[in-house]
């Protein structure tokens, strides 16, 4: 019998038409711009992570809006107008039969007390940042300008101009702490400055903001120097005594202040810091 022939029809090219080129376009433009779309997307992730991340850091501030320095001198004056007390200074409690010297406030409000600075320890090497005096000039040594500023939460060394020695939290077993309330510890000026570790871990302290609105800060204690000793975190408060501030570390105070740079009047910062609760 005869082979029947099959017929192959082949289809015809699809001509490039004005309609087919302009969806093609379109399809394009959706494409680029869901692509565009994740990778703002990313980018707006990372941006808000390293925003985060900035929070978590952020700059202390004195009156004036400048950021803390080391090494700088500045007077911690409390941020409580009218009663609050003015700043910081070294005393000696008649109560106690030590002669240690403990920081303490001033009652009366205008007096700025004693000049303290701050000394980071190192978060990289754990070293401490040293700030030397050269021909009477104080400077610091191979230091970036970036690191020279202080920031909340980071371990530091306070200690009032031309001591050498630094603010420590009194053992809970001493005299004087005991003889008081079994939560109080004074701060005292016993410490040895730097050397971040398990000797030192007394003698650490965190500046903390307290007011989204307004740079008042209280300081804490609760040292990340050391991460094999058993700390007792708490805040730095006032505690009265015969008429007498005394700064102590307890968990249920707290000394919400302000800082002034030396070289500024308090009268000033007040007209110029509106802030300053009243």
């Amino acid at each position: 019998m005869p082979t029947e022939a099959k017929t192959i029809t082949i289809p015809e090219p699809t001509l490039l038409t004005s309609d087919n080129l302009s969806i093609s376009i379109t399809m394009w433009r959706r494409y680029a711009i869901f692509m565009f779309l994740i990778l703002a997307s990313n980018f707006e992730v990372e941006a808000i992570a390293g925003s985060s991340s900035h929070h978590q850091s952020q700059v202390v501030l004195d009156t004036d809006g400048n950021q803390l320095e080391a090494g700088r001198e500045y007077y911690i004056v409390s941020a409580i107008r009218g009663g609050g007390g003015g700043g910081v200074t070294i005393g000696k409690r008649e109560s106690s039969s030590s002669h240690t010297p403990i920081v303490r406030q001033h009652s009366y409000d205008l007096n700025l007390g004693s000049p303290v600075t701050f000394t980071p320890a190192s978060t990289s090497s754990k070293e401490m940042v040293i700030w030397e005096k050269f021909d009477g000039v104080q400077y610091l040594s191979e230091m970036p300008s970036e690191e020279n500023r202080i920031e909340e939460q980071t371990d530091l060394n306070i200690g009032f101009s031309g001591s050498n020695r630094v603010w420590q939290v009194e053992d809970a077993s001493s005299e004087s702490s005991s003889s008081s309330s079994q939560t109080t510890r004074y701060v005292t000026l016993r410490g040895q400055p730097g050397h971040p570790g398990a000797s030192t871990v007394r003698n650490w302290f965190r500046i903390e903001r307290i007011s989204r609105s307004n740079p008042e800060y209280q300081i804490t204690y609760c040292p990340s120097v050391c991460e094999s000793c058993h700390v007792e975190c708490g805040n730095v408060g006032i505690t009265k005594e015969n008429g007498k501030r005394w700064l102590s570390v307890s968990q249920h105070r707290e000394f919400p202040f302000v800082f002034v740079r030396v070289g500024e009047t308090l009268q000033g910062s007040i007209e110029s810091s509106e802030w300053i609760r009243s």
